[in-house]
């Protein structure tokens, strides 16, 4: 359970960043002339970059349910009635 709630933790913080990034890059596209153009490349990048961890993340956890899928099912077949 702490591993889960560690988890869901670090997900919902990398989603509120992203979120944050998100509501200023189009704050930044709607309206260009209140930031310079280093801080809409800054900000666009940023928000890539946290995109792509959040997807990397969740790329990992899919393999490690790809992974305890396997070796239950393994285990199950190896003691039965487990």
């Amino acid at each position: 359970t702490n591993y889960r709630n560690q988890f869901y933790m670090e997900v919902q913080k990398a989603v509120n960043t992203a979120q944050g990034l998100f509501q200023r890059w189009t704050e930044l596209l709607q309206d260009p002339s209140i930031a310079t153009r280093e801080e809409i490349d800054w900000t666009t990048n940023e928000l890539r970059n946290n995109l792509r961890s959040i997807e990397w993340d969740l790329e990992d956890l899919d393999e490690t349910i790809n992974i305890l899928s396997v070796v239950l099912w393994r285990l199950g077949r190896a003691v039965p009635g487990l």
